[in-house]
């Protein structure tokens, strides 16, 4: 079978299971690999594949190029489900290739708390999701993880850069590189969780956790992120007083 892999807590376990029944030499991983995701998160992911002992030749890296998407750059509701479709489509393809009978997808309960059209995508292709089906919540998800001694028990949770910008604004290269530049500032100083959401008035918005949020308000380190953030050309930097999960 194949696993389509993220680098995610839930697609680490997911594949860490498949592996543990039907042995490392029987599951291929899918990971796909465009502008949307950053080079931090791509790193992160091989490391992953490292620490599970994936061997190379089960590791399978599909290109993609979302922004010659005429349907995705314009960026609307459906963006999600038109690039899920891609991605998983060309996914199926090459398991086919390495004679896989099936494509695995980590999606859990709580996908179903939220409206993500990313998984109308996943049901019409017929791939199989066994962690929704096993009934596991996140929190479940994380638990069998730090059992399991899963490095990525407590990764917070990540999305495509393309989920920075509202409904409407056209995806653009530019705009994608740099918000990857100051999420990789604030990694860098040791931020978790984060979120840089650009406004069209050329603010930016910065979503942040509990434990980042208190940095925010008693460390000097919120000057050196003002500046930053100025210097690449953004107006004022905004803070979402709700903190990230």
């Amino acid at each position: 079978m194949a696993v389509a892999f993220s680098g995610g807590v839930d697609s680490t376990l997911l594949l860490h299971a498949a592996r543990e029944v039907l042995g490392g030499n029987n599951v291929f991983v899918m990971h796909g690999s465009s502008e949307l995701v950053s080079g931090t998160e791509r790193n992160s992911a091989f490391t992953v594949l490292d620490e599970l002992g994936v061997d190379q030749e089960m590791r399978v890296e599909v290109e993609f190029h979302p922004l010659s998407w005429p349907e995705f750059v314009t960026n609307t509701a459906d963006r999600c489900y038109f690039c899920k479709k891609r991605m998983y489509q060309r996914f199926l393809v090459e398991g086919l290739k390495k004679d896989c009978a099936v494509l695995l997808d980590g999606s859990n309960v709580d996908d179903l708390k939220e409206r993500r059209l990313g998984f109308r995508a996943i049901q019409e292709l017929g791939v199989e999701t066994p962690l929704l089906d096993s009934g596991l919540s996140k929190k479940d998800i994380r638990f069998l993880a730090c059992e399991f001694q899963l490095s990525t028990h407590d990764k917070a949770s990540n999305s495509c850069l393309a989920t920075r910008f509202s409904e409407g604004v056209t995806l653009e290269r530019k705009g994608l590189e740099l918000v990857e530049k100051c999420e990789e500032y604030l990694s860098k100083h040791d931020f978790s969780g984060y979120r840089v959401q650009p406004t069209p008035e050329k603010n930016v918005v910065l979503h942040v956790t509990a434990r980042d949020m208190e940095r925010l308000t008693t460390s000097s380190v919120r000057f050196e992120i003002i500046d930053f953030f100025k210097s690449v050309g953004f107006c004022r930097v905004l803070v979402d007083m709700e903190p990230r999960r």
